[in-house]
C-alpha cells in the first residue's frame, strides 16, 4: 500500500477489491447450482419418471389378475371383464410407452436394451391374450374364458411380472448411480466456493489489517493532538504525507479548535469565578442534584444552616440527608417529596412548611422551590433553592395571636356596645317612665280626690233623699205617699244605691292597679347611672318584669310562679331586670303554639337561685354549647341578633355569678341564674 493515499482511496480499493470477490463467488455458486439442478433434473425426469411408469404398468397388470380370478371364482361378470381388459389394456400400452420414451434418452446398457426387446416380445402374446379373453366374453363362452385363464394367463403373468421386476431392479440402480453423481457435484461445489471464499476472506483480511493499522496510527496522532489541547497547548501539529487530505483537514480543525479554545478558556474562567461568587453570595440556601437525587453542588448558605461540610454532602442523596421526615415525625416517603416529583415530571414545586433536618438532628422549617435542571448532554438533575422561615413563622405566629385578641377585643366591645345600647335603652325607657308616672300620678290624685268628694256628694244626696222620703212617709196625704213610692221604685232608687258603691269600689281598685303598673314600670326600668350596687328584691323584681311582658307572654303561655321568700341582693338591678328579660324572651319564642313559663326563686346558702323553665322545643348539644357564644341563634335571618344571652352572660359574670343550663330536644329548657347574695367580691357599696 502506498502511504501517501488518503483513507477514503484506501476504503475505495477495499470496496473495489471485496466487489471482485463477491462477483467471483457468485459466479462460482451460480455455476455449480446450474450442475446440480441439471443433475437434480435428470434424476426426477430421466429416472424417476420411467420408474413410475413401469409401476404403474406392473399395478394395471395385477389389477387385471385381479379381476380375471374373479371370473374364475364367478364373483365377477364376463362382461365387467371385456370392459377392464379394454381399459386395462390401453393403460398398460400407454404406460409401456411412457417408459420407452423417457427411457431411451438415457439408454447405454446393452443387457437393459436386450431386457426391454424381450418384454416387448412378451407384450405381443399379451396384446394377444386380451383379444381372445375379449372375444370369448363378447360371445359369452365361459368355457373358453376358463381356458385361457388356467392355461394362457397362468404362464403369461409369472413371464410378465419377472421381467418387469428385472427391469425396474436395472432402474433402481440407475437412479442410484444419479444420486451419486448429484452428491459428488454438489461435494465439489462446495469445495470450489469454500476455497474461492477463503481465498477472498485472506485477500480482505490482509488488506483489511493494513488499512486498520494505518487508520489506528492516524488515530493515535489525532488522540496525542487532542490530548495537548485538553492540556491547554496552544500551537498542536499532526504530521501527515502529501496526499492525506483527511489527516490535512483534521490537523487544520484541531489547530482551528486549539485557538479557540485557548480564546475561550479565559472567559470560561470568568464566568465560573462569578459564577462561584453569586453561589456563595446568596442568602438562601441552593443545592442541586442529579437524576438519582444526589447532591452536585452546594452553596456555603446552605450548608451554614444544615451544619455540614461540603465534602460531607457531595454524592449523597439530598432526601435521605435532610428532608427524610416530615414535622410531625412521619417517614417522608421518596415518592411523595415534591423534590423527586420536579426530577421525574420536569415541573416547578414550591413548598412551605416542611423540615430540613441538621446534621445534628434537629430539624427547621424551610420554604424551598424545586425546579428542573436540563442539560442536552446529561439527564435532567433539580436546582432546590431554600430558605429558614422560622423566625417567619413565628411573626405569622404572633399576628395571629394579635388578630384573634383583636376579634376577641372587638366580640367584647361588641358585647359591651350591646350592653350600652341596652342601658341606653332602659334609661330612656326609664325616663319615659319617670314622665308617665309624673303625668298620670297628677291625674290619678286629682280623680282620688274627685272619686272621695264624689262618694261623699252621693253619701248627702242619698240621705237628703232618704229624709224626704221620711217626711213624706210622715204626711197623712195618702195620694202623696204613693206618688213617691212610686217614684223611689220607678228610679230603683235601692239597686243604684248598692250599684253606685259597687262603682265607686272598682274606680277605686282601678286606680289602685293604675298606681302599682306605673311604679313596676319605673322600678323595672330604673338604670343606676353611676352603676352603683344597691340592695334589690329580686322577687319584686321578677313580678316588675313579668307584669310590664304580661301582654307579650300571654299570647303564648301561662306563668307560673314558684317563690320563696329571698334576702335583699346586692346587685345591679337594671342589668338583673335585662338578664330576665332575655331569659323570659328566649323561653316564650322556644315555645312553638302554646307551653307554660316557670319561674322559681330559692335561697341556697350565700346564693339565690332565678330559675325560668319553658316547655319548649329544647336544645341540641351544639346548641348548648354555644348558646352564649356572641351573634349565635337559631331565630331566622332577621328575626334576632344573637346577643341577648351573650349579653346576659356578661352581666352575671360581672356580678361573680353563674348559669346553669337543662336542656334536651322535646324536653324544654331549664336555665338557672345563681348571684351571690352579698354581691361581686372586690366591688364597692
Amino acid at each position: 500500500m502506498s502511504r501517501g493515499l488518503s483513507i477514503r482511496r484506501y476504503l475505495a480499493l477495499h470496496v473495489l477489491l471485496t466487489g471482485c470477490v463477491m462477483l467471483a463467488l457468485s459466479l462460482v455458486f451460480v455455476f455449480s447450482q446450474q450442475h446440480t439442478d441439471r443433475a437434480e433434473r435428470r434424476i426426477f425426469e430421466q429416472e424417476l419418471a420411467p420408474a413410475t411408469a413401469l409401476r404403474e404398468v406392473e399395478r394395471r397388470l395385477l389389477s387385471v389378475h385381479a379381476h380375471l380370478q374373479g371370473v374364475l371364482l364367478g364373483t365377477a361378470s364376463p362382461a365387467s371383464v371385456r370392459e377392464l381388459l379394454t381399459t386395462e389394456g390401453a393403460q398398460i400400452r400407454s404406460g409401456w410407452e411412457t417408459f420407452v420414451r423417457e427411457h431411451r434418452n438415457w439408454l447405454h446398457d446393452a443387457d437393459e436394451a436386450q431386457q426391454i426387446a424381450n418384454f416387448e416380445n412378451t407384450l405381443a402374446a399379451l396384446w394377444q391374450f386380451f383379444e381372445r379373453a375379449v372375444a370369448a366374453t363378447r360371445a359369452d363362452d365361459r368355457d373358453e374364458l376358463a381356458r385361457l385363464l388356467r392355461n394362457d394367463w397362468t404362464t403369461l403373468q409369472p413371464m410378465l411380472s419377472g421381467k418387469l421386476r428385472e427391469l425396474a431392479t436395472i432402474q433402481e440402480h440407475h437412479i442410484g448411480q444419479a444420486r451419486q453423481e448429484l452428491i459428488i457435484s454438489r461435494h465439489h461445489s462446495t469445495i470450489l466456493v469454500g476455497s474461492l471464499l477463503a481465498a477472498g476472506v485472506l485477500l480482505l483480511g490482509g488488506f483489511a489489517i493494513g488499512l486498520l493499522r494505518y487508520v489506528m496510527r492516524r488515530i493515535a496522532m489525532i488522540e496525542n493532538a487532542l490530548d495537548q489541547v485538553a492540556a491547554g497547548t496552544g500551537d498542536v501539529a499532526i504530521p501527515h504525507r502529501p496526499g492525506e487530505t483527511e489527516m490535512a483537514r483534521i490537523a487544520d480543525a484541531i489547530r482551528r479548535t486549539a485557538a479557540h479554545l485557548g480564546e475561550s478558556h479565559e472567559s470560561i474562567t470568568v464566568l465560573m469565578r462569578r459564577q462561584q461568587t453569586i453561589l456563595e453570595s446568596l442568602a438562601e440556601g441552593l443545592y442541586g442534584v442529579d437524576t438519582d437525587g444526589h447532591i452536585m453542588f452546594i452553596n456555603p448558605a446552605a450548608l451554614a444552616m444544615l451544619g455540614y461540610a461540603e465534602h460531607e454532602v457531595l454524592g449523597l442523596s439530598s432526601h435521605a440527608l435532610f428532608h427524610h421526615h416530615h414535622a410531625d415525625g412521619r417517614p417522608y416517603a421518596l415518592a411523595d417529596c415534591p423534590i423527586a416529583a420536579s426530577r421525574h415530571t420536569g415541573r416547578i414545586g414550591r413548598r412551605v412548611g416542611e423540615v430540613f433536618f441538621r446534621k445534628d438532628g434537629s430539624s427547621f422549617p424551610v420554604e424551598f422551590t424545586s425546579g428542573p435542571m436540563r442539560d442536552a448532554d446529561e439527564p435532567p438533575g433539580c436546582v432546590v433553592v431554600f430558605r429558614d422561615i422560622t423566625e417567619r413563622l413565628e411573626q405569622d405566629r404572633l399576628l395571629r395571636d394579635t388578630i384573634a385578641e383583636l376579634q376577641e377585643t372587638n366580640t367584647r366591645l361588641g358585647a359591651a356596645q350591646g350592653q350600652l345600647l341596652q342601658a341606653e335603652k332602659l334609661a330612656g325607657l326609664g325616663q319615659l317612665a319617670a314622665g308617665v308616672a309624673h303625668e298620670i300620678n297628677n291625674p290619678i290624685a286629682f280623680i282620688q280626690s274627685d272619686i272621695g268628694a264624689f262618694e261623699k256628694y252621693l253619701r248627702d244626696i242619698f240621705t237628703l233623699i232618704d229624709g224626704y222620703e221620711a217626711l213624706i212617709h210622715r204626711q197623712s196625704d195618702t195620694g202623696l205617699r204613693g206618688a213617691a213610692t212610686r217614684l223611689h221604685d220607678d228610679a230603683d232608687l235601692d239597686f243604684m244605691r248598692d250599684d253606685l258603691h259597687t262603682l265607686i269600689a272598682e274606680s277605686r281598685d282601678g286606680l289602685r292597679r293604675i298606681a302599682r303598673i306605673v311604679a313596676d314600670l319605673k322600678d323595672f326600668s330604673r338604670v343606676d347611672d353611676d352603676q352603683e350596687l344597691a340592695e334589690a328584691d329580686l322577687v319584686q323584681g321578677l313580678e316588675s318584669t313579668l307584669n310590664v311582658m304580661h301582654a307579650t307572654i300571654a299570647e303564648k303561655a301561662d306563668v307560673v310562679r314558684d317563690y320563696a321568700p329571698l334576702p335583699a341582693v346586692r346587685c345591679q338591678a337594671g342589668q338583673i331586670h335585662q338578664v330576665f328579660v332575655n331569659l323570659l324572651l328566649n323561653a316564650m319564642h322556644a315555645i312553638a303554639d302554646r307551653g307554660m313559663i316557670t319561674v322559681s326563686a330559692r335561697q341556697h346558702g350565700d346564693e339565690v337561685c332565678i330559675e325560668i323553665r319553658d316547655t319548649g322545643r329544647g336544645m341540641e348539644a351544639h346548641e348548648r354549647q354555644r348558646m352564649f357564644d356572641p351573634f349565635f341563634t337559631t331565630k331566622p335571618v332577621g328575626q334576632g341578633t344573637g346577643l341577648g344571652l351573650s349579653v346576659s352572660y356578661s352581666i352575671v359574670h360581672r356580678h361573680d355569678g353563674r348559669f346553669e343550663v337543662d336542656s334536651a330536644p322535646g324536653r324544654g329548657t331549664a336555665v338557672r341564674v345563681w348571684l351571690p347574695v352579698k354581691g361581686p367580691a372586690g366591688v364597692g357599696a
